[in-house]
């Protein structure tokens, strides 16, 4: 008796606990069909890969959070504007909580003792409640981690980029889909998640350049560029109403810019017509851009910088004059213009192509390039309004050639006495510099490239 009495006990544990499971069964089959149907209702196709709003291949969910906020809690701010952004947008929450969601590689601890490590807390919520998880970005070693349900699981930089682009650019639109730029670049493969910014601006002469001149040179560089899609912008010169748009890129940079990763969408429009199309990091360098095919300059012109200048730099008088002189005569002129607070000649003075290459250095993402001209050894800093904010005097003491690479390189050392209001990257007093001259072109003669030790 006993033992029947013990068998009828376990028959009836066995039946709860199936009573249970299929109870189970049928209520996560229930929500599994429901969701389902709410689904198709929406066009989406399940138990495939679909195609995030932000273009990334993610696994076909419905997400059930309507916000998200991203905190950075390390120190080094660099460009960030804010420690804190958070939306609504959704677009945006459902891509975060999708990839935060699928990444399922485990990383170690280890991995993240490091000091270029950046970290981060994201939240996702909704009116009854939410979830974080730690967010760790290392920028030396270009990984990113996710800390969640206890473990540490590996995730890609492009999502670290993504996460991290929130902090620096917190004005920016986000309902671009359906646009004529998001058209455009994802013809050619590339996704834009956002809109930085927007700006009129005057397009200059971009036929014939002679001094050199921020908008102009930057315009007729990145003209180039837009030929590779066919767009001309030279058509356009000296009119007054231009547009341009500023957007982020969800992928990186072509392999060839890399460190540099982070990439913006340029559009410049004239009467709402896009006249023009291109991709530039901006920071830190102008020369880190390319066109929509990926191309860099040299690839679209098929010749180097200074052979384009030669083709299109007309030289005027002062440009005519300084041409004549010998590399040692130039670098006399330059700081003599320095002493003299003559930003015009000192610029005549330096090359081109380090003014061109300079345009963007330590500059905001919403700004297309800097207006001013960012002058050698006079040691601003970056909100001077001007070049000689910080310089009170420049006396050249002596030039002598250390080096001749060949017969367009040519290297002086050249001992100054540079005396600032404040020091801030260059002490006062003598010292020397190692000048690199170039020989630029026959009509604009020898310049300064760098300086340097």
């Amino acid at each position: 008796m006993l033992k029947n009495k013990k068998t009828m006990f376990w028959v009836k544990i066995v039946s709860v606990v199936v009573v249970a499971m299929v109870g189970l069964y049928l209520v996560v089959s229930k929500q599994i069909e429901t969701t389902t149907e709410n689904l198709s209702h929406q066009g989406v196709e399940i138990n495939t890969l679909l195609e995030s709003p932000l273009g990334t291949p993610v696994a076909a969910y419905a997400t059930e959070y309507n916000s998200v906020k991203i905190t950075f809690l390390s120190d080094m701010m660099g460009f960030k504007s804010a420690n804190e952004f958070e939306t609504t947008e959704a677009q945006i929450v459902s891509y975060i909580d999708s990839v935060l969601r699928s990444s399922l590689t485990p990383a170690s601890v280890d991995e993240l003792n490091n000091n270029h490590t950046n970290q981060y807390i994201i939240k996702l919520s909704n009116n009854l409640g939410g979830y974080s998880c730690g967010f760790y970005y290392d920028t030396l070693y270009d990984k990113a981690y996710i800390v969640k349900d206890g473990g540490i699981y590996e995730t890609g930089t492009d999502f670290a980029r993504y996460i991290d682009s929130f902090l620096e650019n917190t004005k920016s639109t986000f309902n671009i889909d359906g646009t004529d730029a998001a058209a455009l670049f994802k013809d050619y493969g590339w996704t834009l998640d956002y809109q930085i910014s927007t700006m009129k601006n005057k397009l200059g002469d971009i036929k014939s350049l002679s001094a050199f001149n921020p908008n102009a040179y930057y315009f007729a560089y990145n003209n180039e560029l837009s030929k590779d899609i066919g767009l001309d912008m030279s058509g356009y010169a000296n009119t007054v109403d231009i547009d341009v748009e500023i957007y982020r890129i969800h992928e990186s940079m072509p392999e060839a810019f890399y460190p540099i990763q982070n990439g913006r969408g340029i559009i410049v429009k004239n009467g709402g017509k896009i006249i023009g199309a291109f991709i530039s990091a901006g920071r830190h360098s102008a020369f880190t851009a390319c066109s929509l095919k990926g191309n860099n300059f040299e690839k679209v012109t098929g010749q180097m910088l200074n052979e384009w200048f030669t083709d299109r730099v007309q030289a005027d008088n002062t440009e005519e004059r300084l041409s004549k002189l010998e590399p040692e005569q130039v670098i006399k002129e330059y700081f003599k213009a320095l002493n003299n607070k003559d930003a015009k000649t000192a610029a005549y003075c330096i090359s081109k192509k380090t003014l061109l290459g300079h345009l963007t250095s330590n500059m905001p993402n919403e700004e297309l390039f800097n207006e001013g001209i960012g002058l050698p050894l006079t040691d601003g800093n970056s909100g001077a309004k001007s070049s000689f904010d910080n310089l009170k005097s420049s006396e050249l003491i002596k030039v002598e050639l250390i080096d001749e690479t060949d017969k367009s390189v040519k290297i002086f050392r050249v001992t100054v006495n540079l005396q600032y209001n404040k020091e801030w990257t260059i002490g006062n007093g003598e010292q020397f510099w190692d000048c690199r001259m170039v020989y630029e072109s026959p009509q604009t003669g020898w310049k300064i490239e760098s300086f340097g030790h």
